[in-house]
């Protein structure tokens, strides 16, 4: 067994950013590197994290094979992945699962609840006296419903219409032209945007819907979206809900009304919950060295 003062290092891997930790004797030691996500490159990711983790030890002033690390890494989403990624690692003692487990440990710490999380991506998780049940998290073409990707998709769309004077002038139409172009640039624009740059016009319709009906409406749905699949998968009515991600905060006030006095804020990052995860893995853990 291990004491949980023991030093520990928690990742928390994300499509857009990795965030590295070392907490030891009381002190924390962190620092940020590029993207990882080993479903779409796994390769690529082993390697961001095999650079983070030299540039951690550079930091600490120390090696950092033996200290038992707690990985969360987007794209994990087979046990059989989990473990190619433990033994493609650096590391004596590791644990790699997907990074929603420490996203909903940050959010929530140990307690039950409901986190609606809406970044590039979305997920929903929910924790009720069991185990956590998931929802979501499988990227733009298999769902991802509520996420920055699918309002910015929602809001090229909503651009499109105003061409086609279905939907009239306004906020969020002006700035999509403003930032893009014409109805030819727009169309270039959507056939060879990544994830991540549809994503980033999330930003444009939350600027947009305080003045504009439409911008705000797609709020409303991205919202609704997530609540409705928080409900699917057993969300109690007096549960507290959690929003996160980069757009998260946005939707706490466009939730069903019925919902919106359960909203609390984060107890911590992804990157403190991958932290508590490595230290309540090593306290029931057996080493052999």
């Amino acid at each position: 067994m291990r004491s949980e003062h023991a030093p520990v290092i928690g990742i928390d891997g994300g499509g857009t950013r990795c965030r590295l930790a070392l907490l030891e004797a009381g002190e924390r030691t962190e620092l940020e590197v590029g993207p990882c996500n080993l479903s779409s490159d796994f390769r690529r990711g082993i390697n961001v994290l095999w650079g983070g983790l030299d540039l951690l030890s550079d930091k600490a002033g120390r090696a950092l094979t033996d200290v038992p690390t707690y990985c969360g890494l987007a794209g994990v989403v087979s046990d059989a992945l989990a473990r190619e990624a433990e033994a493609a690692l650096p590391l004596t003692h590791v644990k790699v699962e997907e990074d929603r487990f420490c996203a909903v440990e940050g959010a929530l710490g140990p307690g039950n609840g409901c986190v609606l999380h809406s970044g590039t991506g979305s997920f929903v998780a929910v924790r009720d006296n069991g185990p956590l049940r998931f929802a979501g998290g499988w990227g733009a073409r298999l769902g991802d419903d509520g996420s920055a990707y699918e309002v910015g998709r929602a809001a090229l769309r909503h651009a499109m219409a105003f061409f086609e004077c279905r939907a009239a002038e306004g906020w969020l139409s002006r700035a999509i032209r403003d930032r893009i172009g014409d109805r030819a640039a727009i169309i270039r624009f959507a056939a060879g945007a990544s994830t991540e740059e549809v994503a980033a016009l999330a930003r444009l319709v939350t600027e947009a819907a305080a003045n504009d009906p439409a911008a705000d409406g797609i709020l409303i749905n991205s919202a609704e979206q997530l609540y409705d699949v928080a409900k699917e998968i057993g969300l109690s009515q007096d549960a507290p809900i959690c929003l996160t991600g980069g757009l998260g905060p946005n939707l706490a006030s466009r939730l069903p009304e019925r919902a919106r006095h359960r909203v609390i804020e984060p107890v911590g990052t992804p990157l403190d919950g991958a932290l508590s995860l490595a230290q309540r893995w090593i306290s029931g853990a057996t080493w052999n060295a």
